[in-house]
């Protein structure tokens, strides 16, 4: 494994945050502060990019359905798509989850139908992929969709998500009873869509080259739902 100096460009946000920290506490590589390094990872949340990259860059970027790729040489360009996490501004990942939360806590109903399928990824399964993208010798040209393979509809999650949500509400009051005990697979009722899934085939081959997987997520859903009501709850107090 060759070590190697990074620098973070671009937008402030937490997905910046949390692959710092990981960068710093393994060690492995160096972190420097200005644009002289081997490698640079940029966020960009907007159309047009803000600053000048002449290195190579993994350049990550949140999805939408009018995005235009920059296309850069020696760049692989991560357009994120459905992050699962606790975004009210929905700029890195839907409102989603941000609006169930808000529905739960008021006891309000929800017109689910509403919300489109996504494709959910976590928070946890990004970070993985850049820590792994860093270790390429040479930085490709790419421009490529991130995000699960598996389609959710949200009255789904949402069911997951209120499971989720009675077990902590009743553990705070000590009223934890058989239905919160009781282990239950996730629902998945979307299997029969006809929507066109993301084409994930140049990031999967990427990948597979590097660590012989290629993209295969790992963190299951209940775990990153779970971490998002621990967000609120930490904020909370």
């Amino acid at each position: 494994m060759i070590r190697k100096t990074i620098s973070l460009s671009g937008d402030s946000n937490f997905l910046k945050d949390l692959i710092k920290n990981r960068i710093s506490d393994r060690m492995i590589h160096e972190i420097k502060e200005n644009s002289d390094s081997g490698l640079n990872i940029h966020f960009e949340i907007g159309n047009d990019l803000k600053n000048e990259i002449t290195t190579p860059s993994i350049i990550i970027r949140p999805w939408h359905k009018q995005i235009i790729p920059f296309d850069l040489d020696g760049c692989i360009e991560l357009h994120i798509r459905d992050l699962l996490c606790i975004d009210p501004q929905g700029k890195w990942g839907p409102k989603d989850i941000s609006n169930w939360i808000n529905a739960l806590e008021s006891n309000q109903t929800l017109d689910l139908e509403n919300y489109p399928i996504r494709f959910w990824t976590s928070k946890n399964d990004i970070i993985n992929l850049i820590e792994t993208l860093i270790e390429i010798p040479k930085i490709p040209t790419l421009v490529t969709e991130v995000c699960g393979r598996r389609p959710w509809l949200a009255n789904d999650i949402f069911l997951e998500l209120k499971m989720l949500w009675r077990r902590i509400n009743n553990s705070k009051l000590n009223q934890i009873d058989i239905i919160d005990l009781e282990v239950k697979e996730i629902r998945n009722t979307s299997t029969n869509y006809n929507s066109k899934p993301p084409n994930l085939s140049d990031l999967h081959n990427l990948l597979k080259i590097q660590n012989g997987n290629g993209w295969v997520t790992q963190t299951p859903i209940r775990i990153s739902l779970m971490e998002c009501l621990e967000e609120i709850i930490h904020f909370e107090n």
